[in-house]
């Protein structure tokens, strides 16, 4: 049955209400001091978009019910949402810039390793916006420990209410950040500011990882933030496979270990 009008928004609205990204922003907003330099979200974008930007949800639109929250599926971790700029303008939107390099080279790099796009909930390592316009570099709450602290324990939580099977970091600046999460990871992701360190000690791929709460192993793959794939990528080594075969090998292997078949096409 389709629901139009005030009554459907409404419906829309009393399902909403109940679905676990809500009860994440709920945990978000209880942060109420922010470091130098960044800046709080204070709005949701209600198209598609990064958490917490938006919902971190596929094909998310106003009025309507918000897409099933992908439970043991895949999380995608970005470094952070964007700049304030850059938030405004996807605000005014209503959705971020999916022809843009991050969306469009992920979304297609998804599509190369047949990964359904609502099995993934698309998230951040940071909270809050980069104050003005540059949106890339190092983020400013990293030089805050008790930001970084906070964070890490949102993540987590995060990963708790999901119980992801895969968790893809994108870029180099993410991996030294989870490594703090699981015990794995912290043998071999501590303070790696490179990609191409994790790959010289075949570490770009760890499996199991396991995470307090999670009540199964994961795989965590390090990637190429999407943005820059095309500059970067080449970079990458995996076995005896260079630059884009060793990321879509690396992210074949990790569904195939996990044997998540449910997340690839048929």
């Amino acid at each position: 049955m389709v629901v139009s009008g005030r009554r459907g928004n409404l419906q829309a609205n009393m399902e909403n209400n109940f679905h676990e990204v809500n009860h994440l922003f709920e945990l978000h907003d209880q942060l109420n001091s922010y470091p130098k330099g960044v800046i709080r979200i204070s709005e949701r974008i209600k198209g598609t978009a990064f958490f917490p930007g938006g919902y971190g949800l596929w094909n998310t639109q106003p009025d309507e019910p918000l897409p099933p929250m992908p439970i043991g599926g895949v999380m995608i971790v970005g470094h952070n949402f964007d700049s304030e700029d850059g938030y405004k303008r996807a605000l005014s939107r209503g959705v971020e810039n999916l022809k843009g390099p991050t969306w469009n080279n992920m979304l297609k790099f998804l599509d190369r390793v047949e990964i359904f796009r609502e099995k993934c909930f698309l998230t951040n390592a940071y909270v809050g916006l980069k104050a003005g316009r540059r949106a890339i570099g190092p983020f400013p709450g990293e030089r805050d420990p008790e930001f970084v602290c906070w964070c890490q324990n949102f993540l987590l939580k995060q990963i708790k209410l999901m119980q992801p099977r895969l968790i893809l970091t994108l870029g180099a600046y993410v991996p030294s950040f989870m490594a703090q999460l699981s015990p794995e990871l912290k043998k071999v992701w501590s303070g790696v500011k490179r990609l191409t360190i994790l790959d010289e000690h075949e570490a770009a791929l760890v499996h199991p990882s396991h995470f307090e709460g999670v009540l199964h192993p994961i795989a965590v793959v390090a990637l190429t933030h999407p943005a820059y794939r095309h500059v970067n990528v080449k970079n990458r080594r995996y076995g005896n496979l260079k630059g884009d075969a060793a990321e879509l090998t690396l992210v074949r292997d990790a569904l195939m270990v996990q044997e998540i078949g449910i997340l690839r096409s048929e």
